[in-house]
């Protein structure tokens, strides 16, 4: 309770939301969407979490303040580019105080070569994106000075959160409908369901990295673990 989180890419409010309820977290929240920001407020509204919780219309890179104890990126990695990784993990270190903590939670390429996004994905879900591996983004961690403690490929679970989504597309298919559209609809449907595929199939994986900023004198902050 009272630490101060800042998630960058923090979409719908979802982490916000949860460690300001949950865990007594003072967290603020950014994205570049409009339309997320505004529905993520009146959530906090409607939960009576507006002392404790906060997003803002912004892009992460103009946060000002610093000296959180953590940092969450949950799916940013993915808009980032590989070629901005470096000013990426250095905003977000300098964003940190001494043994603050980074969660780098993004999809993954199982390789660190270089390979287009396919032109469906392009066009219609993330005509942004770009994938790598986990080894170059937890070399970019590192280059910006994070320490790694904890690297994890979530790969299968992601697997089992997409064939979730599709029944609960499938159930509540008429109210989508209703409010997005048949054609974009049918789009996310397409995109959940051949991504579930991809993940089962080790064509793509989710991996979350953790990482610290270590003190002047290496500290890191963690407690060993009792069987150490």
């Amino acid at each position: 309770p009272g630490q101060r989180l800042l998630d960058v890419g923090c979409g719908w409010g979802g982490m916000v939301r949860h460690a300001a309820r949950e865990y007594g977290v003072k967290a603020l929240g950014v994205t570049l969407s409009l339309q997320q920001a505004q529905w993520a407020k009146e959530a906090i509204d409607r939960e009576g979490l507006g002392d404790v919780a906060e997003v803002r219309h912004l892009d992460y890179r103009d946060v000002l303040e610093s000296d959180f104890d953590a940092v969450s990126s949950i799916g940013l990695t993915e808009h980032i580019g590989v070629r901005n990784y470096p000013a990426y993990f250095s905003f977000l270190r300098d964003r940190l105080r001494p043994e603050g903590r980074l969660l780098n939670h993004c999809i993954t390429r199982p390789h660190n070569r270089h390979q287009e996004t396919g032109p469906f994905i392009d066009r219609y879900v993330f005509p942004d994106g770009e994938l790598t591996g986990s080894g170059r983004i937890i070399t970019a961690a590192q280059d910006a000075g994070f320490e790694v403690m904890h690297e994890e490929n979530l790969r299968r679970h992601y697997a089992m959160t997409l064939a979730g989504w599709s029944r609960n597309l499938a159930e509540h298919w008429d109210e989508c409908v209703a409010e997005v559209g048949e054609g974009t609809a049918r789009v996310w449907g397409l995109y959940i369901a051949g991504s579930r595929l991809g993940f089962d199939r080790n064509t793509v994986q989710l991996h979350h990295v953790l990482g610290v900023k270590t003190d002047a004198h290496g500290n890191d902050g963690f407690p060993l673990r009792p069987t150490w």
